[in-house]
């Protein structure tokens, strides 16, 4: 009678045959997942970056005309790193740019962060026709936002144009 299972020659070529496989297909595998990674990295990345956007641009589109000087848009500080405005319905709103964060802030309320991996972002302020406002200008017709976010080793630049076309 003779003895079920395998022989001892049978198994090896199984474990030679598994072997093979592994060494082809663990490094596709190992490719693939890190491809994973990457892409998942890159996906939130650009979340936060249109979030940020997004959520500065609906900020900066309702901005109020001055009370005082209706011609003018009721803005209280400009710079590179820092807007400070009024919305039309009398908060005064600050989007500050400050170590690696942008902050939104809601003056006498409270204040979040929009985003962080910030590597750079400036506010430039622009004219009707084109020129460069000055600091303190009334004659403000649009707010450009360029914002660039870090994911080593990658970096993602946006810019956006927002006019000022609330009606006096």
């Amino acid at each position: 009678m003779r003895a079920r299972g395998w022989t001892l020659v049978e198994l090896v070529m199984v474990v030679v045959i598994v072997g093979t496989l592994a060494v082809f297909i663990g490094p596709l595998l190992l490719n693939t997942v890190a491809a994973y990674d990457r892409t998942e990295g890159t996906v939130t990345t650009y979340a936060k970056m249109r979030y940020a956007m997004e959520r500065m641009a609906r900020e900066v589109r309702a901005i109020r005309r001055n009370p005082a000087d209706t011609t003018a848009f009721d803005i209280a500080s400009m710079t590179p790193a820092n807007f400070t405005f009024t919305r039309e319905d009398g908060t005064q709103v600050s989007i500050v740019a400050a170590g690696g964060n942008v902050t939104l802030t809601y003056v006498g309320t409270g204040a979040g962060v929009l985003t962080d991996q910030v590597s750079a972002f400036n506010l430039a302020y622009y004219r009707q026709d084109g020129a460069t406002a000055a600091a303190g200008a009334t004659d403000v017709a649009f707010v450009e936002i360029a914002m660039t976010l870090a994911d080593a080793p990658n970096s993602y630049p946006n810019r956006l144009r927002l006019a000022l076309r609330n009606p006096q």
